[in-house]
């Protein structure tokens, strides 16, 4: 079994860079690069930076399907607010302050499943409590 990493500076350099590799790379790890990336550029480079390193990381694992471009699009928004809301010293003090974020069903109350699971949603970023017929 591969340990999680947790040297989430370093990771964030690598998924920039475009060498990081999906071995230990948890949900929490998702979060603190993240954070690591949202912290070093302006929100929608962030974004890019991110987005385009996970569908990377999501091919080079074998499973370039499982990038969902609404589920990160809505994290990286959830995390950018709560960073411009309050200081945070390091990533793992905003992962501290901010447990939800870490939980399962977070988007639930945002997205019905059918909505966050659909192919629309995992090519663009999906706005919530919109009703679309079809989600192809």
């Amino acid at each position: 079994m591969t340990q999680e990493r947790y040297d989430y500076t370093a990771m964030a350099q690598e998924m920039a860079a475009g060498t990081l590799r999906p071995e230990g790379f948890s949900h929490r790890a998702h979060l603190g690069v993240a954070y690591e990336i949202l912290s070093r550029h302006e929100v929608f480079e962030a974004m890019a930076i991110y987005a385009g390193g996970l569908r990377a990381l999501a091919a080079a694992a074998g499973v370039p399907e499982k990038f969902n471009a609404t589920v990160t699009f809505a994290y990286l928004s959830l995390i950018a607010e709560r960073m411009a809301q309050a200081s945070h010293a390091s990533s793992e003090a905003f992962l501290t302050q901010n447990p939800d974020l870490l939980g399962k069903g977070l988007l639930d109350g945002y997205f019905s499943l059918d909505a966050l699971s659909s192919p629309l949603a995992r090519r663009v970023p999906l706005l919530p409590g919109t009703a679309r017929a079809g989600l192809h």
